[in-house]
């Protein structure tokens, strides 16, 4: 039995840590936080911050109408 439709995983995160964020949007704290918060992507665990990509992606397309 040879499956030939193997999902590859992607190598793009899923979730970064504000500092990765950051360097992704090359920009600074205040505006990666801002984004993060108005995208609704920003999860904390505990005292960790991590912020979900899938979301960030959308609303940026939204905001800037690249659909």
């Amino acid at each position: 039995m040879n499956d030939n439709n193997i999902n590859e995983i992607s190598t793009a995160p899923v979730c970064v840590n504000r500092k990765e964020f950051m360097k992704i949007l090359g920009c600074g704290q205040y505006t990666a936080d801002k984004i993060a918060r108005q995208s609704g992507a920003r999860i904390e665990i505990g005292r960790r911050v991590l912020i979900y990509m899938p979301k960030v992606n959308q609303y940026l397309s939204d905001v800037t109408n690249l659909k």
